[in-house]
């Protein structure tokens, strides 16, 4: 790796490039979605990303030579933001991953539409998962996407002198990794019932809880989905389904954190 590195947004160029590095075998290999697609599918995907003031692409240059890209798109709630990024074919290995991966998120864009991102990793890919260990983003569990395993990360882009207080109605078993990511995170803490913020897991919502306070439920029977939100200070399409419980509580704190600031 050189030391003539720059980072720059995506741009109409960039459709080829990104199209042959995404159909690699070695990139294909780490994908959720195995599935094969021609240029043009990918033509019109790329379009509609780059007029999507939403999203955002980034590519990283060595000496002017494309080595990697990175995208952000928004996850599945208001604050949150979801990594997707790939080094360039025959340039593994070399830090590219993550060079791209901290100046892309230092990004100042960036920082200002989001408090918290979210990436996954497949179980098995190790390189993968020491680029984000080493960018300072925090182990939160695991969970399935199309029958493949992965382990989720987060990462705060802003530090609250006063973390959300959010009363949990959990089993234990569950609230033990909860509230340690959300230590980590620095998002949010367990409050008491003064906490105006009430969280359901797996539990009926008490009715003397209705009338006062953003009641929240996460149905944790078969997956972890959002599926009430009372007072909720955004508007939401429910339900909303998330790839672990400790992700979902985590992006519930941050967009709680970004509505409230922005």
């Amino acid at each position: 790796m050189g030391n003539d590195l720059k980072l720059r947004r995506w741009r109409d160029a960039d459709c080829r490039m990104i199209y042959d590095w995404r159909s690699d075998p070695e990139t294909m290999r780490w994908c959720f979605d195995q599935k094969a697609f021609s240029y043009d599918e990918h033509a019109d995907w790329f379009n509609r990303f780059l007029n999507d003031s939403r999203r955002c692409g980034f590519v990283l240059e060595d000496a002017g030579q494309p080595v990697a890209q990175l995208r952000f798109d928004p996850a599945e709630l208001p604050g949150s933001y979801r990594i997707s990024l790939a080094v360039a074919p025959g340039r593994s290995g070399k830090g590219y991953g993550s060079s791209i991966l901290h100046l892309a998120c230092r990004d100042a864009e960036i920082r200002r539409r989001a408090v918290l991102l979210v990436a996954e990793t497949m179980n098995d890919n190790l390189p993968s998962q020491k680029i984000f260990v080493r960018n300072g983003f925090i182990n939160a569990g695991s969970g399935e996407s199309r029958g493949l395993g992965f382990v989720s990360w987060l990462l705060p882009l802003t530090v609250s002198a006063q973390p959300l207080p959010i009363q949990f109605f959990a089993e234990p078993a569950w609230l033990e990794d909860v509230e340690k990511v959300l230590s980590e995170t620095g998002l949010a803490l367990s409050g008491d019932s003064t906490a105006r913020i009430k969280l359901f897991m797996g539990a009926a919502v008490s009715n003397n809880e209705l009338y006062s306070s953003i009641i929240l439920h996460l149905n944790i029977s078969n997956a972890v989905v959002l599926d009430l939100a009372i007072r909720y200070p955004g508007e939401l399409a429910l339900p909303v389904e998330f790839c672990n419980l400790s992700t979902a509580v985590a992006q519930i704190a941050a967009s709680l954190n970004f509505l409230q600031t922005s």
